[in-house]
This record gives C-alpha cells, structure tokens and sequence, in this order.
C-alpha cells in the first residue's frame, strides 16, 4: 500500500512538473493514466527486485555474493544469477557456495569435458564482477605417468620450475579462458598432486589446482601434451566446477 502511494505522489509530482502534461491532464482519459501508473510500479519493482535479488529464475542476481549480502542466513545450492542484468531469457543456474564467502560456481557442460555453457558476454561480466577464481583438474590414470616420470613420494605437492626437467615426458601445457599457455610459472600455475607415477596397476590420478586473481584466466579451455591413448596410455578426464569471488 505505502508503494502504491509512493507511486501516486510521484505521478502527480511528474505531471505539476511538466507544463504540457499539467495542461492535457483534465482530457487525459482513465485508461491513459492507468497505463501510466502501471509502467511507474513496473519500473518501481524492477528496481526492488534489482536490490533485493531472490536468486529465482524471475529476480536473478548478479553472483552469488550479491545474495550473500542481502540475505546472512542462506545455504549452499542452486541460484540463478544475470551478470549482466539484462534479459533474463539468458540467466544461469550456479551453485553458491555461501560456507565459503559467496562463491559462484560454474558446473561443466559434462565432468570429462573443458566446456561450459554460458556465453562469452555473461562470463566477461563475471570476470569483472569477481577478484578471484578457482578451479580443479585430475586426471585418472592406470600405469600412465602424467605429470613427469621421477619417482616422488605418494601425494607429494610441488610446483613445477624450469631449473627442474620434468623428466621422461614432456610438462603438460593448459590454455586459459584469455588465450594464455600456463606451465610452470606465473600468478595462475597449478599446485599439483600427482600420484600417476606409481604404476602398481592401480586406479590412482594428478590432480591440478588452479587459483589466481586474474580471473580471465579461468576456466581452463584445453590441456596440451596428455599421453597418447593410441600408445596404450589410460587416463580419463575429471572437470571441476570453476569456482569465483
């Protein structure tokens, strides 16, 4: 009701303010000012529903942090977020992770698969609506060194160095979102978990962990130098959801 009146005092304000609408007021027919104050309370509520997003498909918002902000008492799950506040035909389904500050997550098209199904546009904006971006890839393998071929100890974490050969097979090579090889060194290099080089007939797997502040770099698009299948190579692929703040 308060709205209502608001939208009242505000449509009589408008038209006192405008000479020429002051003078066609008396002849203004009941329909025309009723389309009036209809186009007023739905641009009051588009700007309601724009600071005060639910995360539904209908009131979307921007990340997940925006929820975040408006509400305390959410849970992890599935949101709706529009980065670009546009249309809302093209808003996305994401995982929010609230537990860990208002993280927007992005899910794979499939988990083996480096692809995501959202446009370029919206993902631009999610780049420059985020300070940091986090992702994680393994891959499985059975008596197929990914990584290097040293022997290390089970579960050693290490970042890969130029002074350091990665012995028998060549490093692997990812391309970021922005067109970017990344190896070795750099803000967004992997921390790596790789247990491929024991080969005891065991299901073991190297895992990628990627986290930087230049956000354009994620998600990773492809990975170069993965052992040939055709050689007997056996691997498969696991993508993470790509995760930003």
């Amino acid at each position: 009701m308060d709205a209502d009146v608001d939208l009242r005092k505000a449509l009589k304000a408008f038209i006192n303010s405008n000479p020429a609408l002051r003078m066609d007021a008396s002849q203004d027919t009941h329909a025309e000012r009723s389309e009036i104050f209809r186009t007023l309370h739905n641009l009051h509520s588009l700007i309601q529903s724009i600071k005060n997003p639910l995360g539904s498909k209908d009131n979307p918002a921007r990340i997940c942090r925006d929820l975040l902000d408006c509400e305390d008492k959410l849970i992890d799950g599935i949101y709706w977020i529009d980065p670009n506040l546009g249309c809302m035909s093209d808003a996305l389904k994401v995982t929010c992770k609230f537990s860990k500050g208002g993280r927007t997550c992005l899910q794979p098209a499939a988990p083996a698969k480096l692809e995501f199904d959202l446009s370029r546009v919206q993902l631009t904006f999610i780049h420059l609506l985020s300070s940091e971006a986090r992702q994680v890839v393994k891959v499985h393998c059975l008596n197929t060194p990914i990584w290097g071929g040293r022997a290390k100890p089970p579960g050693s974490l290490h970042l890969p160095s130029p002074s350091t050969p990665l012995m028998d097979n060549p490093p692997l090579r990812f391309l970021s979102w922005n067109g970017r090889e990344i190896w070795g060194q750099g803000s967004s290099h992997p921390a790596v978990l790789d247990d491929c080089q024991i080969q005891d007939g065991r299901w073991r797997q190297t895992r990628f962990v990627f986290f930087t502040r230049n956000t354009a770099s994620l998600p990773i698009t492809i990975i170069l130098g993965l052992p040939n299948p055709e050689e007997g190579a056996l691997y498969r692929l696991e993508v993470g959801p790509v995760c930003f703040l």
